[in-house]
């Protein structure tokens, strides 16, 4: 049995358990030595990064940064940088995910918001055409998240600098969350993708890094509890970056212009359209709001800045 691990081996692992630390969920050893660049049983690697946080404390985030990247990197092509069309941005999303089983999303009985479903790439595509200029200090948000399908396909497609999910199942986060890191090295945009384990009930948008600053939101909220819509509801209105939100529910049905929402007095409904999703064999309704004041948006920029 081979004993002595070699640089790569050791930074290779640190990447890997970094990513439940950062999850706050516990290592599944055995899926860390399946993507390990050697085979190695699972208590070695578990014995090695015992030795290693002897060395370099019990943070790995705090470990050296030579842990977190290659030694002898290769020259990236433009190719790995460039983003990607939709239709190779639907194939890759598709690979990506390729590897979930029914029993990583199974709903548990009786808990419909628990619904691990996800739109179809091509409904993805038409959400990023709607949105239309993406630029490079937008930040894109998905609330209830699920595998994090939305958030790849928009890492790979659109500017946005950075491409934050969050996702209430923490098993559900973690094997998503899995898929993306474990094809980033092939697909650079892949680190703009960060899926991130929590409740909105608990986890106000509006208030909390790194959210806050979100400025185009997607919520596939349409098995929500009650609770959890009010409350993104809620938070929406109070997001001060925010410029563009797509949802799979219309918040105010019977709207007028007498209306006195809060909601509404700062959203504007302004396309629907419809599109497929993995749970629902008719198409699903979209419906995409924008700022009524963007001003408010300008003013809020500048003074965070």
């Amino acid at each position: 049995m081979r004993t002595s691990f070699s640089d790569l081996e050791d930074k290779k692992l640190v990447v890997l358990v970094s990513e439940y630390e950062r999850q706050g969920i516990r290592v599944v050893w055995k899926n860390v030595a399946r993507k390990m660049p050697c085979s190695r049983p699972p208590k070695q690697l578990e014995m090695r990064l015992r030795a290693l946080k002897r060395s370099y404390g019990k943070q790995l985030t705090r470990f050296p940064p030579c842990f977190f990247t290659s030694s002898t990197p290769p020259r990236p092509s433009a190719a790995r940088f460039r983003l990607l069309l939709p239709s190779e941005a639907e194939k890759s999303v598709s690979n990506i995910f390729s590897d979930i089983t029914a029993a990583d999303v199974r709903q548990h009985v009786g808990k419909t918001e628990e619904n691990a479903g996800e739109l179809l790439p091509t409904t993805v595509s038409s959400i990023i055409k709607v949105v239309g200029q993406v630029e490079r200090d937008d930040i894109f948000l998905d609330v209830g998240a699920g595998l994090g399908n939305v958030v790849t396909q928009f890492a790979l497609q659109s500017n946005a600098r950075q491409c934050l999910a969050i996702e209430k199942r923490r098993n559900v986060a973690q094997r998503g969350s899995e898929c993306i890191r474990s094809h980033a090295s092939r697909l650079l945009l892949l680190h703009k993708a960060q899926l991130i384990h929590g409740d909105v009930l608990d986890t106000p948008l509006s208030s909390s890094s790194p959210f806050q600053d979100a400025s185009i939101i997607f919520l596939n909220d349409f098995l929500f509890e009650k609770a959890a819509k009010i409350v993104v509801v809620e938070e929406l209105s109070r997001m001060r970056r925010a410029r563009m939100i797509v949802s799979t529910s219309r918040y105010c049905p019977r709207h007028r212009h007498s209306c006195r929402r809060i909601f509404c007095m700062e959203w504007q409904l302004t396309k629907t359209f419809y599109g497929r999703a993995s749970w629902k064999s008719a198409p699903l309704p979209i419906f995409t709001y924008s700022r009524r004041h963007p001003d408010k948006i300008a003013s809020a920029s500048k003074a965070t800045c």
